[in-house]
């Protein structure tokens, strides 16, 4: 996640000092000009509550001063429901525009408790993902499919519960009675970090995995 700072929180003024934060952006620079139907804003998100992103605009230019600045989006709060959580925010354009920079700005935003009623400010900026969806210029092509891998293999994973023995195993890439073993009861799990983002096709494991109290 990308995290931007809008302002110093003041826990003594009103809505935790927002009125003395910034506006602030991420700006990205495609190279050259594009013509570009969409962009979709996937932000940052909390288990038990809910957002509003303060002051969300986004614009696009073809200068990197931004004279010439288009105004896709807001500038407005956007609203996060239960059913939009960590969900994009999809701005859809009617008329593509071609540009070559665009800016996503921000306030903050206002966190909503859904197991109390607490409620604050937040002078956190956070995107987890940007996405601008584009033309395929004249010539251009969309990237050769690449051949699946296992992305698991080799990495060991955070492991919730007791040490386990011999937890290479789980992606050595054999499937043979050498298991890991986990050494804890009641809920556990692995979870393993890939650093990057991919498209999976498929998951599998040799069930049922060996756990052992």
């Amino acid at each position: 996640m990308t995290k931007i700072i809008a302002g110093e929180e003041n826990g003594s003024a009103e809505n935790n000092g927002y009125a003395s934060w910034d506006d602030v952006y991420l700006q990205y620079d495609f190279g050259e000009p594009r013509e570009i139907h969409s962009i979709n804003l996937y932000r940052n998100g909390y288990e038990n509550a809910l957002n509003t992103f303060k002051r969300i605009k986004v614009e696009v230019s073809s200068n990197e001063d931004f004279s010439d600045a288009n105004v896709l989006f807001g500038t407005a709060d956007v609203e996060e429901t239960a059913a939009t959580k960590l969900a994009a925010q999809t701005i859809n354009l009617t008329t593509p525009v071609t540009a070559r920079y665009v800016r996503i700005w921000q306030k903050g935003h206002c966190i909503q408790n859904t197991n109390s009623s607490w409620k604050g400010y937040g002078n956190g900026v956070g995107l987890r993902e940007i996405e601008v969806i584009a033309k395929l210029k004249d010539g251009e092509t969309l990237p050769d499919a690449q051949e699946t891998r296992n992305i698991a293999l080799g990495k060991l994973p955070y492991v919730y519960g007791l040490d386990p023995t011999n937890i290479a195993a789980i992606s050595d890439g054999k499937q043979d009675d050498n298991y890991a073993v986990h050494n804890s009861t009641g809920e556990r799990w692995l979870q393993f970090e890939y650093k990057n983002r991919y498209r999976i096709h498929e998951g599998s494991s040799r069930a049922p995995i060996r756990w052992s109290a």
